[in-house]
């Protein structure tokens, strides 16, 4: 029965080659209870750290940050328990490179617990705001990261979303997100019953790829939202990083590709 059990999403899966839609997530879902939601958060750092998130935004990074002078100014959109901000921060404390980071996020309860966590991380502030909506003129950073909230998005959200994070932008967009497929949805639900007992992350990480994107969908999604450069590159873990070029670059023409090679 078990065995039927683990089968029985991968069943619901195969047939579904398209993108999820319509589908909510528990951890969308207001008044979560605090102590489960802390747990819940802990873990998902844990999985940033060892299974992909953080070791894409660092492979990204530095190539964006060529020539940049510090403070180089980040925001990072839906940043969640602000384990990425801290995780850069940290590698920039080794490197003697001054970052700053504006984290934004709805979910008032994940925010409280975003803050406790980076109580010993002046560069890092916080502050409640709505993604589609951000409240800062453009060109305001010189860096825009946006991690796992692109498949939250419906319809014209997902370019509405883009634009406002390339608007803000003066350097570059990274938006960090899972692409979608049949491995990646087996793998993902069995990996996740085995490095976590919430009962969040077994419903929302399998949810999530199923809710995710192949890479031209992303380079489709950039072209209409009036992005001129990206580009989209595969990493371990079944990530998808979506990079928006900005400002002058004369060695680099407008463009949309996919590396393959990552």
């Amino acid at each position: 029965m078990r065995f039927l059990a683990f089968l029985a999403p991968w069943r619901l899966t195969y047939s579904d080659r398209g993108r999820l839609v319509g589908a909510t997530e528990l951890m969308d879902l207001p008044g979560a209870d605090q102590d489960e939601l802390a747990r819940t958060l802990e873990d998902l750092a844990w999985i940033n750290r060892w299974l992909g998130g953080i070791r894409l935004v660092r492979t990204e990074l530095p190539p964006i940050f060529h020539g940049l002078r510090g403070p180089i100014r980040i925001l990072d959109v839906a940043t969640g328990y602000a384990d990425i901000p801290r995780a850069i921060v940290r590698w920039g404390r080794q490197r003697h490179l001054a970052i700053k980071f504006e984290g934004l996020d709805h979910h008032d309860e994940i925010l409280a617990l975003a803050r406790q966590a980076s109580a010993t991380y002046p560069e890092i502030h916080l502050q409640q705001a709505n993604a589609l909506d951000l409240p800062y003129p453009d060109g305001h950073f010189d860096v825009v990261l946006a991690s796992l909230i692109l498949h939250h998005m419906e319809g014209e959200e997902q370019v509405r979303l883009l634009r406002e994070l390339y608007r803000v932008a003066r350097r570059a967009v990274l938006v960090n997100d899972l692409r979608r497929g049949h491995w990646p949805f087996l793998l993902t639900w069995a990996s996740l019953h085995v490095v976590s007992r919430s009962r969040l992350i077994h419903h929302d990480g399998p949810l999530s790829v199923r809710r995710g994107f192949l890479p031209n969908e992303l380079l489709v999604l950039a072209r209409e939202a009036g992005w001129t450069r990206a580009r989209v590159s595969r990493h371990a873990f079944f990530r998808l990083a979506l990079v928006g070029k900005k400002g002058p670059d004369p060695d680099m023409q407008p463009q949309m590709h996919t590396d393959k090679h990552r």
